[in-house]
């Protein structure tokens, strides 16, 4: 081969091996730049990819919270605004009647317990005035006899369709046996349904977290 002595010539012997390596050297280069190429092309449609969908990610994400949000919003206004259930002419009419129930029903005398009863029954189902009957009142002697001074209204939470409610707060006089007077404040939540074409206050609870 190109006219080369192997077996008498050292010479030769090396050029061989020279020529050999050479060849080895030209393949493995060859070869790493292939695979470097192709490493790099995966590489780069990988990236591609992830900002593709990063982007995709990113344009989605703002309307789907705000249309979140806007359900949110919606679902409050529904389900717990009584105003949205209910006729303004409603609820100024219960919030009316709410008033003048709260404002019989505190006023308390020791000496005639049930009067408060009879002059709210009015204002209030038979159902109600039943189990206030069974119920009954008891008040500390230090408010043995309580008057009205101001009634002040607020609106509450309200998810039912049906019953209209109102937070009366009441600030007037407490009077023991003993003649000792003091301020008070106290807080009715009234439930209020419509019977027989009339609205009746149908629950009442006393100063408890509404």
């Amino acid at each position: 081969m190109f006219g080369w002595d192997f077996e008498n010539s050292k010479s030769d012997r090396i050029k061989l091996f020279l020529f050999i390596l050479a060849v080895f050297l030209v393949v493995g280069f060859t070869v790493t730049t292939i695979l470097r190429s192709m490493n790099k092309a995966q590489v780069t449609a990988i990236e591609t990819k992830r900002t593709a969908e990063s982007t995709k990610q990113v344009d989605s994400a703002p309307a789907s919270s705000e249309h979140s949000q806007s359900a949110s919003l919606e679902d409050q206004t529904n389900d717990y605004d009584q105003t949205e259930k209910f006729l303004e002419e409603t609820l100024e009419t219960t919030k009316e009647i709410a008033v003048q129930f709260v404002t019989a029903f505190h006023t308390y005398n020791a000496d005639k317990p049930m009067e408060y009863l009879e002059d709210s029954r009015p204002f209030m189902t038979n159902a109600l005035y039943e189990k206030m009957q069974r119920n009954g009142r008891r008040e500390t002697l230090e408010r043995s006899y309580l008057t009205v001074k101001e009634t002040q209204v607020t609106p509450v939470v309200n998810k039912s369709s049906m019953v209209v409610r109102w937070n009366v707060m009441v600030m007037g006089e407490a009077k023991s046996v003993d003649g000792t007077t003091s301020e008070t404040e106290d807080w009715y939540l009234i439930g209020l349904r419509q019977v027989d074409g009339e609205w009746k206050v149908e629950d009442v609870r006393v100063n408890v977290p509404n």
